[in-house]
């Protein structure tokens, strides 16, 4: 199949901001790989970030490690015709508008919280409007889980028939970095609970607590049964989902793929991009709103696990899943493409 043209992903992950920008950019890349060359643009990239992404990019342009960019750094690598698409916070107005002057841009954007000049944008957070956004008179927006960037293995997953698994196991993911160590908190909470059998804790190797995540486990060796599972994949996470009634989890990335496997949600924020995509499936009936992980106390969180766990009616939860992902974004994604 002849390639349509080059998409630049301009984006950053690491220890200190994270993977999610980085596994949604590959996600939309895996979806149009076929049509477009796809290109990763990204700051002095670390091998442990680059092990989400895998083979999905056809090349990687690898940017010097300096704090601020002001789109001079990704200028030189552009030829009359591509795409750009950016994902971060640091590419704001001045930034776009650098680029603009060669390409046209796609922006992903959770925050909605400077002016937008860029052509498209796309938030994938339910119950975000055209009128919550500052743009140029010219860009389209595709707002909605509609749009929902997310893996391979998850859009068949959605596709599929898939139903919720019986056995009394829980995944705890709240982020594959987690600074504060939240993941600790929510485990020895649940583990307080005594009414999850077998436990799956999902992080990065990027993950500045892994030893203290590693004490804590064993030390309950003999009563709890809890498995560390450290950079999967996305069809490894994909199958350990379906394996499991519970899920845990930040409202980033994760939210939208455990939504298409379908299971029991509780969802909170650890940062303030987080709340509108938390907000949105909530407001859905999709999750259970767990608000502030970071605030919430050890035993208040023990208390509200046990009542979701009692709770039959969240049963709800997958049918509101399953229309909020219905696995035809990838066909959605390609015509916004296809119309720039």
């Amino acid at each position: 199949m002849a390639l349509h043209g080059k998409i630049i992903f301009r984006t950053d992950g690491g220890e200190k901001i994270g993977l999610n920008h980085l596994i949604r950019c590959a996600a939309l890349a895996e979806m149009l790989r076929e049509h477009y060359e796809c290109v990763l643009a990204i700051r002095a990239p670390n091998p442990s970030a680059l092990q989400f992404v895998g083979g999905v990019f056809h090349s990687i342009i690898s940017l010097p490690d300096v704090e601020n960019y002001e789109g001079d750094e990704l200028v030189s690598h552009l030829h009359a015709g591509d795409i750009v698409v950016l994902d971060g916070i640091q590419f704001q107005t001045d930034y776009q508008k650098k680029i603009l002057r060669h390409c046209k841009i796609v922006c992903i954007d959770d925050l909605h919280n400077h002016h937008i000049v860029a052509d498209a944008v796309i938030n994938h957070a339910e119950g975000i409007l055209p009128k919550d956004y500052s743009t140029d008179e010219h860009t389209r927006f595709y707002l909605g889980a509609r749009y929902a960037l997310i893996r391979k293995p998850f859009i068949k997953a959605a596709i599929g028939n898939s139903e919720l698994s019986i056995a009394n196991r829980a995944m705890i993911h709240i982020g594959g970095n987690d600074f504060h160590n939240t993941t600790q908190k929510v485990l020895s909470a649940l583990v307080k609970t005594e009414m999850v059998n077998e436990m799956e804790v999902v992080i990065s190797k990027l993950n500045p607590n892994i030893s203290l995540l590693q004490d804590f486990i064993y030390a309950k060796r003999k009563t709890t049964k809890i498995l560390l599972c450290k950079n999967l994949p996305g069809d490894e996470l994909c199958d350990l989902m379906k394996t499991c009634r519970y899920m845990i989890c930040a409202a980033n990335n994760v939210l939208f793929e455990a939504c298409a496997v379908g299971m029991k949600i509780i969802s909170g924020y650890t940062s303030p991009a987080q709340m509108n995509i938390l907000h949105g499936f909530v407001a859905k009936g999709a999750v259970n709103n767990f608000g502030n992980f970071l605030t919430e106390d050890e035993n208040n969180l023990k208390s509200r696990f046990e009542l979701f766990m009692n709770d039959e009616s969240t049963s709800q939860q997958l049918s509101n899943q399953k229309l909020l992902i219905d696995g035809k974004s990838p066909e959605r994604l390609f015509e916004i493409f296809n119309k720039l």
